[in-house]
């Protein structure tokens, strides 16, 4: 026999921080709004965590009171979102911030509801739920704020299960499905949620003021040397990386010889080093880039390659055609297939990189052809031209609790 050893509960549970500790009082307080977020780092404040953020600021001034619940340590004030400024309170008002990881005991009551944008924080209100239900009193309320399948970021195992549980709470929570594909998946699968919403997402603040100010077309672009700009994150397996390497190389072996000095390959997304493929092709990592940056990148390239392996559309495919890209990206059948509803948007496989690098010479091509020429700017249906807060409104979102509904 081997030697035993205690047991590590931690070893189970990590989903979780093992020193979260929960209590629940009878007595209610004044309406409040609880936050529950991943993190509060700035430098990571875009695409789920971005859209977190504008419903939190939409419902927040709702309640009389609210709260930010973050799973993860809370970083240095230099670098961490300032949730009053983020959620529009008043000024000189203090939200509280609280990071699971402190260990002190966090007290809900029976006026509270909670904001769960991914499926870790649902289990902030599980625990919550657990502890009202054996003091004898009903759950609090949570909005469910759904930006992907999450089940599907994991393995088969204790993770996909946990993350698949969460769907189970319909009747607690008021689910807000991100987009329509999403929620069309969710309803294929028959996850049961009482009344859902479906927003279409919002750009960036700042990308859509870009937009706004080019008077409805994109200025034109030269021709001489076309730009094609790839979403490129190698340590995230849903943006398909490999794929995107694997079309370039086919690409490059059937067309550099040819075209290789007339085309150029960018990645942004997150730095990575940069990559020869032979015969006058080299994708160059522009690595993480700052908005003003990005929309810079969009209005010098000609093409752009986004893959995400969800029904989630995910933004850049998005952003790309609305800055006049021809955009190559992949569907997710049932739910979702881009190309049906923007001109520049090609479905490629990414299981088939001769395939895809034929449609890439393709837009490339179409590109070329466009050069000189300004562009209509056209959102995808599957993207809104206003802001969350006019989305939020027009999805008709119900305030929960003892929250004011919108006037």
């Amino acid at each position: 026999m081997t030697a035993s050893v205690p047991y590590d509960p931690d070893a189970f549970d990590d989903l979780l921080p093992p020193r979260a500790r929960f209590a629940v009082r009878r007595e209610p307080g004044p309406p409040r709004l609880n936050i529950c977020l991943p993190h509060l780092h700035r430098e990571h404040l875009f695409g789920g965590m971005a859209s977190a953020l504008a419903l939190a600021a939409h419902l927040a001034p709702r309640y009389a009171a609210v709260r930010c619940l973050v799973l993860t340590p809370l970083p240095e004030a230099s670098g961490r979102i300032d949730c009053g400024a983020a959620l529009l309170r008043r000024p000189g008002e203090v939200v509280e911030t609280v990071s699971l990881h402190d260990g002190a005991e966090i007290v809900f009551h029976p006026a509270d509801v909670l904001l769960c944008p991914n499926w870790r924080t649902v289990l902030v209100w599980e625990r919550a739920a657990a502890l009202f239900a054996a003091a004898g009193m009903p759950p609090i309320p949570f909005y469910y704020f759904i930006l992907d399948w999450e089940p599907g970021f994991y393995p088969m195992g204790l993770k996909h299960l946990a993350a698949e549980g969460t769907y189970r709470h319909g009747e607690y929570c008021q689910a807000v499905f991100h987009s329509r594909e999403l929620y069309r998946f969710f309803a294929a699968r028959n996850y049961a949620f009482d009344n859902p919403v479906v927003v279409r997402p919002s750009l960036d603040p700042l990308l859509r003021a870009v937009l706004g100010g080019l008077g409805g077309a994109i200025p034109a672009r030269q021709g001489e040397r076309i730009n094609v700009l790839v979403y490129g994150r190698p340590g995230h397996h849903r943006n398909c990386f490999p794929a995107l390497m694997a079309v370039i190389a086919a690409y490059a072996e059937a067309y550099g010889e040819s075209q290789g000095r007339d085309v150029a390959f960018v990645s942004a997304g997150t730095p990575h080093e940069d990559v020869d493929f032979g015969h006058g092709t080299v994708l160059t990592s522009l690595g993480t880039l700052t908005m003003a940056d990005y929309a810079a990148a969009l209005l010098q390239s000609h093409v752009g390659m986004a893959l995400m392996a969800s029904p989630h559309p995910s933004y850049p495919p998005l952003e790309m055609a609305c800055f006049g890209l021809e955009t190559l990206t992949n569907a997710y059948p049932p739910a979702k297939d881009l190309s049906r509803e923007h001109p520049r948007i090609r479905n490629i496989d990414p299981t088939d990189p001769k395939g895809a690098a034929e449609m890439l010479a393709q837009a490339i091509e179409a590109a070329r052809a466009r050069a000189g020429r300004e562009t209509p700017i056209v959102f995808p249906k599957s993207v809104s031209p206003l802001d969350w807060s006019a989305n939020f409104h027009r999805a008709g979102l119900p305030v929960l609790g003892g929250g004011e509904a919108a006037p």
